[in-house]
């Protein structure tokens, strides 16, 4: 019986040391030699996936509604946001006008690459369900993930043995159950932990000292057994090197933004030292990429938005205008050597939206209607999916347009992995269903 690989979490010490959390998770990775950005690794493609977590209201970014049209079931609570977050924005998606709701005022120079994915059924009001649904994109056994994570297979599509890290999982686990062990996401609890893994311990050491430490580390027992397709002894011996590679390559002080002052406002930093910054999260994603350490990270990447109180009005709209800019920030880096996100795909979700009604405390609670963003990744871009117009509730849509259609069906988050999988050339067949081949764009 298979079973799921999770990410592992690593601590710098772990790596030097070449504990039992290195040699069960990362010591089945080969890793090609590193280079700095500009140096032999080529370009692969680049995945990023952003999680916004407690469940974001779409009404206030990927599906609003038009004040004006006063719908019936739905709730805007207008009176009580604060003016620039009253009116959704009328954008172009695609060549169509489109509403989006006015928290996403930041990306308004990246909606030539936006396709948005309205009314996706979560079929869970629970976090741990819905968190485990948009990490897998299969439905979750209870709360239990199934499958691999859409990083995995990311990272898998790419040539993952030039990168030191080719799956990372920032704030989010990662689960590897039919890729090569070497895709299995190395997990780290917050951004600010890469620091820690890539820059050496202390002063350092005298040559001598050095030297004995490289000795005993090269003589210690491991506990990677003969079922590796390479002996214990060169599993050991290839990661070791890695990893001073790693270590030597003076890595660390990329992702200290603290004295840069032009990418803190690109990316809306207010505290350079907060691995909760979005600001932070975001530039660490980019560092990643930049230097080619890996070709796919995934993180969570805001406060949480399950706002059930009356903490709605202000709570709600701040922190997903805040991931917005620094998201915007993060899509202009991106978008500096890939103009049109033909070789990078950045996907944007919560586990599920918020109640068009407000409840007795004020707040929105959870609800199954959900929108996805996808910049890049090779699709049309435009609207694909609805939710009813007057409640907020799940519709069924025309898989071919997109379009509302009552002999259609639902979309699932299924069909937005396959459709992303099948755009990467990876084989969708997990999904158990078909992709949007429609929303595909052409070679």
């Amino acid at each position: 019986m298979k079973h799921h690989k999770p990410s592992v979490f690593s601590s710098r010490r772990s790596f030097l040391l070449g504990s039992a959390a290195l040699t069960t998770g990362l010591s089945m990775a080969r890793f090609a030699p590193s280079s700095h950005a500009g140096g032999e690794v080529g370009t692969p493609h680049r995945f990023v996936s952003l999680y916004l977590p407690g469940g974001w209201d779409v009404l206030l970014c990927l599906d609003p509604r038009d004040p004006g049209a006063s719908p019936s079931g739905i709730d805007l609570g207008i009176n009580r946001l604060a003016p620039e977050f009253r009116d959704p924005l009328e954008v172009s998606l695609g060549g169509t006008s489109e509403l989006l709701g006015p928290t996403m005022a930041p990306l308004l120079s990246h909606m030539d690459v936006l396709t948005v994915f309205r009314g996706a059924n979560m079929n869970t009001v629970a976090h741990r369900a819905g968190q485990s649904y948009v990490n897998t994109y299969m439905a979750p056994s209870g709360i239990v993930a199934q499958g691999d994570s859409l990083g995995t297979w990311m990272a898998a599509s790419a040539p993952y043995d030039e990168f030191l890290m080719p799956n990372v999982a920032i704030g989010v686990r990662s689960f590897n159950l039919n890729h090569p062990p070497a895709v299995t996401g190395i997990g780290l609890g917050r951004s600010t932990d890469i620091s820690g893994l890539v820059r050496p311990l202390g002063e350092g050491f005298s040559a001598e000292t050095s030297e004995l430490l490289r000795v005993a580390q090269d003589s210690a027992v491991s506990c990677v057994g003969p079922g590796y397709s390479d002996s214990p002894a060169v599993e050991v011996a290839s990661l070791r090197d890695r990893v001073r590679d790693l270590v030597g390559s003076g890595y660390g002080a990329e992702f200290d933004f603290s004295g840069n002052d032009a990418l803190q406002t690109r990316y809306g930093i207010e505290n350079a030292n907060s691995p909760s910054d979005p600001g932070v999260v975001a530039a660490t994603a980019f560092t990643l990429l930049e230097l080619q350490l890996s070709t796919s990270v995934s993180m969570r990447f805001s406060g949480s938005l399950d706002t059930h109180e009356s903490n709605w009005d202000t709570d709600q709209p701040m922190l997903l205008q805040r991931a917005f800019v620094a998201l915007r920030g993060l899509l202009d880096d991106l978008r500096s050597t890939d103009p049109s996100l033909t070789n990078t795909t950045v996907v944007v979700h919560s586990e599920f939206g918020r109640t068009p009604k407000f409840n007795g405390r004020g707040g929105r609670d959870h609800w199954f209607a959900n929108s996805f963003a996808v910049f890049g990744g090779g699709l049309r871009r435009g609207v694909f999916g609805a939710t009813q117009p007057e409640t907020l509730g799940l519709a069924k849509v025309d898989l071919e347009t997109g379009q509302l259609d009552a002999g259609g069906e639902v979309l699932l988050p299924e069909h937005i992995a396959a459709t992303l999988a099948h755009a990467r050339g990876v084989p969708h067949d997990a999904f158990d269903v078909d992709p949007l081949f429609s929303w595909i764009e052409e070679a």
